[in-house]
This record gives structure tokens, sequence and C-alpha cells, in this order.
């Protein structure tokens, strides 16, 4: 099984890239529109109809980079126009520029990368970027102004775990259930106060100047990306180490349940809207398949209201705990979501079956353990709403 990751770090090359992002960004465009103007469906129709044209006197290379992304491009176009007729055309405006492997050249932790027939730049490589690189198939280089991109790969042994662990995505906090009846709640609570500081900081730009509106909306969009991202990064990093199998639930449609005229609040919108559930479940993902580790997804419809143990309806008590009537279990509310992920995973039927206690991992503050016939009681747990 191959994988693939990508490893990044910043440059200095823009003033010396800037003809060849033009060009790139024109070609991509030019064979976009052509394409389909004229219905050309093939790779080879539209080299045919291109090449002559637009190699010009630029490295052949980047003809050929640019028209896989056009491809690609025109591709998800027409996919889209069969569910959704009035999309409107791709056209790129960021300048990137995509490198295939027979471009570049990495010597003595320096790339080197054509920009015109016998003339290249290059670019020194720090020891992060050579250790991720070290031992694995280098794939295609990806350029922006300020980025440049390296992917690489490598073939995985698929592991077949002896545990398997549910994973609970929440707006404050993350409850993973594992079989060894452990349970584990990691607080996300400081992205969202991250989220509401920059969004104050960036209610009080009173510049009536659009272009330095957008350029000031991009930088500090930028520093709460990397923050947040950086938080996510550490949480899913401790779920994969455990080196168990992941189930989670899959999520579909979370923006259509809070849009204007829901009946919901503004703010409580805006919270849910910049919801980052999405990140995490992509972190988790690719990092347990880079280590070989099964990832599974399971229905999200039940998975906080129905009862673990016997499947039936839960009623809310308080401090988002939740009652069975039937086998009288008390059970917080994400502990449960997370053990019915685990148990759709697992293909297990809530029965009421007897089960140990759940022990206290380091993140959870307290917890009074259930005794035998299922989950008794358990409190003062680190938790929020969805």
């Amino acid at each position: 099984m191959k994988q693939t990751k990508c490893v990044w770090q910043s440059h200095s090359k823009k003033s010396e890239l800037d003809e060849v992002f033009d060009y790139f960004r024109l070609c991509i465009n030019e064979m976009i529109r052509v394409s389909i103007e004229k219905n050309l469906t093939s790779r080879g129709s539209m080299y045919n109809e291109f090449y002559k044209k637009m190699k010009h006197c630029f490295h052949t290379h980047y003809f050929h980079g640019a028209l896989n992304e056009a491809k690609a491009k025109v591709k998800s176009y027409r996919t889209t126009k069969k569910k959704k007729q009035n999309v409107k055309l791709p056209y790129v405006k960021k300048n990137v520029i995509v490198l295939e492997t027979m471009m570049f050249k990495i010597e003595d932790s320096v790339i080197r990368i054509p920009i015109k027939p016998y003339e290249y730049i290059f670019i020194e490589l720090n020891s992060h970027v050579m250790k991720q690189l070290n031992g694995v198939k280098i794939g295609s280089v990806t350029l922006t102004p300020e980025k440049i991109i390296i992917s690489y790969s490598k073939e995985i042994i698929e592991i077949i775990p002896d545990e398997h662990v549910g994973i609970d995505r929440n707006l404050d906090n993350c409850t993973s259930f594992d079989t060894n009846i452990k349970f584990m709640v990691y607080d996300l609570s400081k992205t969202n106060k991250i989220k509401e500081k920059y969004k104050i900081v960036k209610s009080k730009f009173k510049r009536n100047d659009d272009r330095i509106k957008k350029r000031l909306f991009s930088k500090y969009g930028k520093k709460e990306k990397n923050r947040v991202h950086s938080l996510l990064h550490n949480v899913s990093k401790k779920i994969v180490s455990q080196g168990q199998g992941i189930v989670m639930e899959d999520l579909k449609g979370i923006r259509k349940l809070y849009r204007k005229g829901n009946g919901q609040g503004k703010k409580y919108r805006g919270r849910m809207n910049t919801w980052s559930f999405y990140e995490l479940q992509r972190q988790i993902e690719y990092k347990a398949l880079w280590v070989g580790l099964p990832v599974q997804y399971v229905k999200a419809n039940g998975t906080s209201s129905k009862c673990s143990e016997c499947g039936l309806k839960l009623i809310p008590e308080e401090n988002r705990m939740m009652s069975c009537t039937n086998c009288k279990t008390i059970i917080d509310r994400d502990i449960n979501a997370s053990r019915n992920i685990l148990n759709r995973g697992m293909r297990f039927v809530p029965n009421a079956v007897q089960s140990e206690a759940v022990k206290q991992l380091k993140d959870v503050e307290s917890i009074v353990p259930s005794h035998i016939g299922g989950f008794k009681q358990i409190i003062n747990l680190t938790g929020s709403n969805k």
C-alpha cells in the first residue's frame, strides 16, 4: 500500500519566478477555457491542441505540469456540473507552479529548478526537509511565492491491530474510547478562544481600501490557521501514537445545520461554522495510514443520544450527563458517543452486557467508575457542547 505526504519550507525566490508564475497560470486558464468550449476530454487531445501554441521560451516541462492541472480542473468541473448546472467555470488566480519529478534535481541539500532552457534557480533545503526525504521516493514539487512543497511517498505494510479506538469529535474537545475500556478527553477549547480572538481583531479593521483589507484579513487568517492546526496536530499525534485502529463518525452536512433562518443565534452559528471537525479527521487519517493503521468510518446518527449499553434512547441530565431508564446507566455524553462509535466500527450491538470499570487517564480530572453491569456514574469530565 502506497501512502503520500508533503513537507514544505519557505523560500525567497519570488522575484525570479514571477514570469514563470504568470506563464503557468495563463496556460492553465487558457487550457480550461478552450477544453470546455471544444469539449476536449482526453489528455492526448488537449496536448495536440495546445503544445505548439504554448511551449514558448519556457522549459517544456512547465507545459506538461500546467496540462495536468488543467485536465484535473476540467474533470472536476464536468463532474460538478452533472449535479449543479449553474456551476462557474474554473479560473486559477493564485500563483502556483507544479513541477514533475523529471524537472528538478536534489543534490547536497540543494534543489535545482529550471526556469528557462539552461537557466536555473537554486534553493537550499533545511535539515528538517532533508530528514523527511531520507529513504523515501520523492514525487512532485509545488512552488508558491512563499513556499516550496515537496511530496514524497513510501510503501506501507498495513497493520492488523489488536486494539481499536472510537473517536468522537466535539466543538471543545475530542473524546476517545478503546477496546481496553479506557477513555481520554482531549481539550480543544483553546482553538475556539483563538478563533474568537482573531474574529475580534478583524472586526476592528476600519480601512475602506478593499485591497489593504484583503491583505490584512489574509495575514491574520494565516496566523489563526497556523495556531489552530498546531493544536490539532498535537491531539492527532497523541491519538495515532497509541497504535490502535481508528474508528470515526462520518460527519456530513454539518454546515447546512447552522445557516441563517434555522432558528439559532448569530454567535452560535458563527462558532459552529468555524468548527475544524474535518481538519482533525484529515490529520488523524493521514497519520494513521502513514504508519499502516486502518481507519474506518461509521454513521453518526444517534451516537450521543442512544445508550451504549442497551441501545435505547437516553435522557439528558445536568453537566452533559445522560441517563438510561432501562439499564439505569448514567454516563457522560461524549464518552457514550465514542463508545457507540467504537461499537459500530467493531460491529458490536449494545445489549447491556457486563463491562469492566472505566480506567482513568491523565487528561480527565476525576471519575467515579462503574461496577459490574455497565457504567453507573461518571462525573467531573472536561467536556463541552457540540
